[in-house]
């Protein structure tokens, strides 16, 4: 393999790894806001009666 491909290669699975762990971590953060919301939502249901 030539240093260009290496450089390539190296570059491309940087990026998907990038890609990976910026989506893990806002599928996380999603999830928990989520949680927090539900969680929110109900005990104004349980204030009301």
């Amino acid at each position: 393999m030539t240093q260009i491909q290496s450089m390539m290669l190296s570059v491309c699975f940087g990026a998907v790894v990038g890609f990976l762990i910026g989506n893990v971590i806002c599928i996380v953060k999603y999830a928990i806001a989520e949680r927090k919301e539900k969680r929110r939502i109900r005990k104004e249901k349980e204030k009301k009666q």
